[in-house]
């Protein structure tokens, strides 16, 4: 099937003034900020940045490229390639980046990266004649001005630890960075506002949109999520949640894991895919038509057992222990010394060795707590078995 590759070469030559920036256009986007831009991207907002273009004339010659193309163990190592292929297409080359963010914060742990696309309007008076279809109506008015991207989990540890945060915070500080950035990027540039993030960002997309003035959510297009994990139950009540709901859109694949963390809304869409388990994350692997993604009825049996046990292990647990049990995860995982997941992956037996011995330096306090954690979940999924039956929950039917 085809995917948001085969979307470039087939929609890359049309214009967004012959077809308005669709949910694959934001997922294109959503992908290419893994990337790192640093440098490339002005960190200020400018009324007129550089093209995609010309940003990846300048990452195609770059004497670092291969570094910056290095995406960690995680994130599909096409993405390079993805971004140099819509920078060369005449649907994508002329948008223009700015306010390129990347920061890491181990003390606060957070990780957080950002950046502004703008789609400029065409001149309405001037006659198209390079369109490859005659318009059928007169130009579409659906096109955001600007569109927010945030970048999802990354390969850091650091990241991944913030996400393990949200199981037992209100808020990390990615959600409050992702709020100021958008108010910024509002008052800098006029018009239509859409946003958009993968994974954590799609989480952090809806939450910016969510708390966002008044003013400035009245001149949102369009908020994406994609597979990006949830809220609390009380968050899909509140009269802000309320204000911006018709405007936001989450796509999960069939097998969703990541995206089905805690609670979500009704009313999103399942798109076909491919792929194994987690792979599925991997919007490669979503299937794409012209104008949409592929849909399906629904996620998969297995990925509903996956979601449910998870999420009734979470809120089954004090969130006393939930911290305890994440703190001491992640001192193990810190005690290799690793920053990313690429790291830990290159020395296995060696960070074997060396978070063995640092589980054994726990306390027994925590050593127990996290028996008691684990003791939970096999006893949530042996209920969930038996509630759903062993062939749907392994995902052996749909």
């Amino acid at each position: 099937m085809a995917n948001i590759t085969d979307y470039i070469e087939w929609r890359g030559d049309i214009d967004f003034y012959t077809s308005p920036f669709n949910e694959i256009d934001a997922v294109i986007l959503c992908q290419i900020i893994y990337l790192n831009f640093e440098g490339l991207i002005p960190s200020e907002f400018l009324e007129k940045g550089p093209t995609l273009k010309d940003i990846a004339e300048y990452f195609r010659t770059a004497p670092d490229k291969d570094n910056r193309s290095d995406t960690g163990a995680l994130i599909n190592r096409k993405t390079a390639e993805l971004f140099l292929k819509a920078a060369n297409s005449n649907r994508f080359s002329k948008i223009e980046a700015s306010g390129f963010i990347n920061k890491i914060d181990l003390e606060e742990e957070e990780q957080f990266a950002a950046a502004v696309f703008r789609i400029r309007r065409p001149n309405t008076n001037a006659v198209n004649t390079n369109a490859v279809t005659p318009y059928a109506e007169a130009p579409s008015t659906e096109n955001p001005d600007i569109c927010v991207v945030y970048r999802g989990t990354d390969d850091t540890l650091i990241g991944w630890k913030e996400d393990f945060n949200l199981g037992y915070k209100t808020t990390v500080p990615a959600q409050k960075d992702a709020l100021d950035y958008l108010e910024s990027a509002a008052s800098f540039f006029g018009g239509r506002i859409s946003i958009a993030g993968h994974s954590k960002g799609g989480n952090l997309a809806i939450y910016s949109a969510v708390n966002a003035q008044p003013q400035i959510q009245k001149r949102m297009a369009r908020v994406y999520n994609n597979d990006g994990p949830g809220f609390s139950e009380d968050f899909f009540k509140t009269e802000k949640y309320l204000a911006v709901r018709d405007k936001i859109s989450s796509y999960f694949p069939q097998l969703s894991i990541v995206g089905m963390l805690f609670c979500h809304d009704t009313g999103y869409t399942t798109v076909e895919s491919d792929n194994k388990g987690l792979y599925q994350h991997d919007p490669f692997n979503w299937h794409t038509q012209a104008l949409s993604f592929v849909r399906e009825k629904d996620t998969t049996e297995q990925s509903k057992f996956i979601s449910s046990t998870v999420n009734q292990w979470i809120q089954e647990l004090p969130s006393g222990e939930r911290e305890t049990f994440i703190e001491a995860i992640f001192s193990v995982l810190s005690s290799t010394k690793a920053r990313t997941n690429s790291e830990l992956g290159s020395n296995k037996l060696g960070a074997a060795k060396t978070m063995l011995m640092s589980f054994t330096k726990l306390s027994p306090q925590t050593r127990s707590t996290i028996g008691k954690v684990i003791q939970l979940l096999f006893k949530v999924s042996l209920s969930n078995i038996e509630t759903a039956g062993i062939s749907a929950a392994l995902g052996l039917k749909n």
